[in-house]
């Protein structure tokens, strides 16, 4: 009787220690520790990568510096403008008659003005300018090579008395293909900038020039009296 007493005591001692131990025995090994943390951390790093990017607006905008240049803007779409040619038209000074194979002074050619549009703006000595693409045929009626310089085109408002204009100093809209001018153009020099009209052709093209606001302007040919065309906006 008194060893199954002892029995019991020692039972009742030995079985909260195997609980223990079983306890124990569940608990994460290093293991298992480090598989947990790094499925955190792989769940943090697709949280990251979700965010929105910054937006572009944060960007500093580009400073710009005062030029004194002419800063052209183009324009959302061009716009036909009508074309008016006069009554009498503007005829060409035949001063004399040029010698076959020569040629002839660019006052004897026979000017068209065939379609305008406006082209955009431009910035020029702190004014705003309109920009227009003109299409012009020049005809040459003489038996004569006529060398016709960008120059000798002058566009004004109807109520100027100026002698030139800004041509092609703005090439939007001008091509090798469609430029009334043999393509690059150096507007800086119009008198060096020449088309060659062949004796009894024809030569159309395109040029633009940048003029004042006006509700109407005239086109001259430098040496010949009267406007080839007026167009109004």
């Amino acid at each position: 009787m008194k060893q199954r007493s002892m029995a019991w005591r020692l039972l009742a001692v030995s079985l909260p220690m195997m609980l223990i131990a079983v306890g124990c025995g569940q608990q994460l090994t290093p293991q298992a520790l480090a598989h947990h943390h790094q499925k955190t951390h792989h769940k943090s790093t697709v949280t990251t990568s979700s965010s929105p990017s910054p937006s572009a607006s944060a960007s500093p905008s580009p400073s710009v510096s005062p030029s004194t240049s002419t800063t052209t803007v183009a324009p959302t779409s061009t716009s036909s403008v009508p074309v008016q040619s006069p009554s009498t038209p503007a005829s060409p000074v035949l001063t004399s008659v040029p010698p076959a194979g020569g040629v002839a002074s660019a006052n004897q050619v026979q000017a068209t003005v065939n379609t305008v549009q406006l082209d955009g703006t431009a910035a020029v000595n702190s004014q705003t300018d309109y920009v227009y693409l003109i299409n012009v045929t020049l005809r040459n009626p003489t038996t004569a090579m006529i060398l016709f310089p960008l120059a000798d085109l002058v566009v004004t408002p109807s109520t100027s008395a100026a002698s030139s204009s800004l041509n092609d100093f703005d090439m939007t809209g001008i091509t090798p293909s469609n430029s009334l001018f043999p393509y690059p153009i150096v507007p800086t020099h119009p008198q060096a900038v020449v088309v060659r009209v062949p004796s009894g052709a024809s030569v159309s093209g395109d040029f633009t020039v940048e003029v004042a606001p006006s509700s109407q302007y005239d086109v001259h040919i430098a040496g010949i009296n009267g406007a080839i065309a007026t167009f109004s906006v």
